[in-house]
């Protein structure tokens, strides 16, 4: 019992408030170890009778106030007091809002809270009940019954955290079993189970929930096909009637996909029941295969099999050895198959006995032949063990059997453990090693990761010349010729050098001799590392042979391989030259057709005008001697403009088309070519947006005159029933770009990446005149100025070309010149030098 003090202040055992205001005083009263932390917060909860408090390890921190719910929520949450005591108004804040707030917060949900009302104010009780408030007091609470509700609040608040601990260790035992556990309520619905549980039928476990009704997992399982060979009306009543059975059962049931699942019943004092589900498909046809030999036998141990499953309930099914221990390592639970494997540790298990208490009575009694003459030593280590978060070793017990224990502390402080049963894969392991030691082929263990050499038969040491402890010195490394020791290291990291596939290697003897072997390679487990086993068979002299056969083979194939390869090589050469003057032929061919259409027509409208002049040479009027002369005008333009594409598209193929990069006015340039085209075609207009262009630009002026003019004879030659023709230019960055858009019959898009090659005409202009030539000298004018082009179009839409230009700066005008001159020297362009 410790002695009463006055209550004394301190600033810093709280954390200071968010907002900068004061830290919450501590009144600290009867300090000693692990003390029980009551927060007061108001000043009508510290002006209770404090002091008559049950006299007991209780430290009391005081909050006179705070301005905002935020910050008092975050002092709650640094502090984790056991138990608050709180005004119903508190320093502007509503005492019921803020138990309200603590009780919607996970970190302060399980916090007690007492709030301290005025003498008869019922209201605010009711309201603070309502909030979650655990007890009302009035202000003028008596002190003895205040420190006895106290008290009660704080017992409440221990035993629910010893629940949740419970609960916390419980779900870490299910987690760990290797079968499938649900547990279901006497209404039906499921309380809990283990992700095991959905992942035997193969549902995803995020599916499956507490609450959930069994008719609903079963719709789950039936979606995926982990379903019976019945209707799921006939599943759910055995199901149920199954369910209602009030002793232990055992079933089997084969599903649609061919999985085998066997399951344990057990009804629960509730009314609900416990179950297990484990595949046990492949057990389950190794039963068939033997079931003619040994029906006796295997209906003697399904009958075994199922009176054992009627014995037990939950951890009782478990086929392993389980034990759950408390914080303090004294023993909480455990089934039957842990207690039979200590048998020998002298009397029965019971509750709360001390694990290092049943250790040293197994020690006594001689259960763990390993620590004997050296008992002491060997309890350290085990304890070590038992004390670490997560283990795994394996221990030998009387009578050479053997179980692998593992063990893991869960976060209430307990810890579980589970015994596997591995004498059988002892035995297994040591006829393997039998096998091994005397097998005549050179065989090794290696580590998959690091190769190095875990283990090696007498065959290897014999056949490589080295001594057993330099060769598990050593790694594969080590052996491997330079090539293939080379060829290994830059393989990806981590990934297993040596696969399951057969595969043969170079490797040197310690006399230094190079052999190659044959390599046979399966994966295992060596002392729990991932290793795999080796074995070499020496076809160093085999392959000798092989070689030389192959390379007299491969000098014949490599004569008439040389000699079909020149002969294939001069036919495609050929053929290449015969293609290409056929294709040469074909464009003059189809251009000499256009060029004799496009000059044709023009001739004929001049021709008709003149003969109309003549026949009313005696009558005319000026308007029709004006429409006649715009007809003339209009056609010689025409062929004007054919003859200029004609005449450029030559020097540009010799080479004599002269860029002068001079300052020039885009915007005016493009406004007389739009000029120019509706005074020609005046059926259309040109709707121009060029205010946000660079007043000047370095460039050709005549020749992007000629590339506007084109583009805007294409728009309106190809846009007949839409008359306007859309052109805006702006700059960006350091180019000045141009975007010309019409909406006329547009381009398929299959012509759409074909359309700037010379003589090519889109299947869309069928039926309207052209040359093919106009776009080609387009792109070749504008790629001279070191610009692009580009063309989009949607067939019956229109057709947009963008057109982006450098804007040369002074200083660039000779560098540029010079480059220009290197070009003409000897860049080739579409196919010629420019000299």
């Amino acid at each position: 019992m410790t002695t009463a003090v006055p209550l004394q202040l301190h600033s810093s055992s709280l954390p200071a408030a968010p907002d900068g205001r004061a830290a919450p005083m501590l009144v600290t009263r009867n300090i000693a170890h692990l003390p029980t932390d009551v927060l007061v917060m108001g000043t009508d909860a510290a002006k209770l009778d404090l002091d008559r408090l049950p006299v007991g390890n209780i430290e009391l921190s005081v909050v006179p106030a705070c301005d905002r719910l935020e910050n008092l929520q975050t002092i709650v949450e640094g502090s984790q007091p056991h138990l608050i005591l709180l005004d119903i108004q508190f320093a502007g804040l509503c005492g019921v809002q803020i138990c309200r707030q603590l009780k919607r917060s996970s970190v302060t949900s399980e916090i007690p809270v007492i709030l301290v009302t005025p003498e008869g104010d019922i209201d605010g009780r009711i309201a603070g009940f309502e909030a979650g408030a655990a007890d009302c007091v009035s202000s003028t609470i008596d002190s003895r019954e205040l420190g006895a509700r106290v008290n009660a609040q704080l017992a409440s608040s221990r035993s629910r955290k010893q629940i949740l601990d419970q609960d916390e260790q419980l779900r870490t035992a299910l987690a760990s079993m290797s079968q499938g556990v649900c547990l279901f309520h006497a209404d039906g619905t499921l309380a809990l189970s283990n992700s095991r549980y959905a992942e035997v039928y193969g549902v995803d476990p995020a599916l499956i929930h507490p609450g959930q009704s069994l008719e609903d997992i079963i719709k789950l399982r039936d979606e995926v096909g982990a379903f019976p060979t019945m209707s799921r009306e006939e599943y759910l009543a055995w199901a149920e009637n199954t369910n209602a059975g009030a002793s232990s059962q055992v079933w089997i049931k084969e599903l649609r996909s061919g999985k085998v699942i066997r399951g344990c019943h057990q009804r629960t004092a509730d009314g609900g029941w416990v179950s297990t589900h484990e595949d046990v498909t492949e057990a389950r046809l190794a039963e068939r295969s033997l079931a003619q030999a040994h029906a006796q036998a295997e209906r003697a141990e399904q009958e075994a099999r199922a009176a054992h499953a009627r014995l037990l309930a939950a951890f009782e099914v478990v086929p392993e050895g389980l034990a759950l221990f408390d914080e303090d390592d004294r023993f909480v639970m455990w089934n039957r198959r842990y207690e039979q494997l200590y048998a020998d540790s002298g009397a029965p298990l019971a509750k709360g006995m001390g694990f290092e208490e049943r250790l040293r009575s197994g020690l006594q009694r001689g259960q763990y032949p390993d620590a004997i003459g050296r008992e002491e030593e060997w309890l350290a280590d085990r304890l070590a063990r038992h004390a670490e978060p997560k283990s795994a070793h394996e221990q030998r017990l009387p009578g050479n059997r053997w179980v692998r224990i593992e063990e893991r502390r869960v976060s209430g402080g307990g810890s579980v453990g589970i015994r596997v049963d591995i004498t059988d894969l002892k035995m297994r392991e040591a006829s393997f090693r039998l096998l091994f030691e005397g097998n005549p082929l050179p065989m090794w263990v290696q580590d998959r990761k690091s190769l190095q050499f875990l283990d090696v038969n007498q065959a290897a040491l014999d056949h490589y010349g080295y001594d057993r402890d330099l060769f598990l010195s050593m790694t594969l490394l080590d052996i491997l010729s330079p090539e293939d020791r080379e060829r290994m290291k830059t393989a990806v990291p981590g990934e297993e050098q040596v696969s399951d596939a057969n595969r043969s290697q170079r490797h040197r003897t310690a006399g230094g001799a190079e052999i190659e072997v044959f390599i046979y390679s399966s994966q295992l487990a060596f002392d729990t590392h991932p290793a795999s086993l080796i074995a070499a068979v020496d076809v160093t002299e085999r392959k000798r042979a092989e070689r030389a056969l192959l390379q007299h083979r491969d000098d014949l194939e490599e004569t008439v391989r040389s000699r079909t390869a020149e002969i294939a090589r001069q036919a495609a050469e050929l053929e290449r030259m015969l293609d290409q003057e056929r294709q040469v032929n074909e464009l003059q061919r189809q251009f000499v057709s256009m060029a004799s259409h496009e000059f044709r027509t023009p001739l004929s409208i001049i021709d008709g005008a003149a003969q109309r002049l003549v026949r009313r040479k005696n009558a005319v009027t000026s308007e029709f001697i004006g429409e006649k002369t715009e007809q003339i005008r209009s056609a010689v333009s025409r062929m004007l403009e054919l003859m200029e594409s004609i005449l450029a598209v030559g020097r540009l193929d010799h080479g004599h088309l002269d860029i002068v990069r001079k300052p020039c006015a885009l915007g005016d340039i493009i406004s007389t070519c739009s000029a120019r085209q509706e005074s020609i075609r005046k059926s259309h207009r040109f709707l121009l947006d060029l205010e946000r262009l660079p007043s000047t630009i370095y460039g050709d002026g005549a020749a992007l005159e000629q590339v506007f003019t084109n583009l805007f004879s294409n728009a309106v030659k190809y846009a007949p029933d839409s008359p306007d023709v859309y052109v805006t230019g702006w700059q960006q960055d350091d180019c000045a770009q141009i975007t010309v858009r019409d909406e006329g019959i547009g381009i398929d898009a299959d012509d759409l990446p074909k359309m700037f090659g010379r003589y090519f005409r889109a299947r869309s202009s069928s039926g309207i005149a052209g040359t093919g030539i106009g776009l080609n000298l387009v792109k070749q004018v504008v790629e001279l100025h070191n610009g692009e082009i580009h063309v989009d179009s949607v067939k019956g839409e229109g057709t947009v070309f963008t057109i982006k230009l450098p804007i040369a700066r002074p200083e660039q005008i000779v560098e540029d010149e010079a480059q220009t001159l290197a070009d003409r020297a000897g860049t080739p362009i579409d196919g010629q030098s420019l000299k």
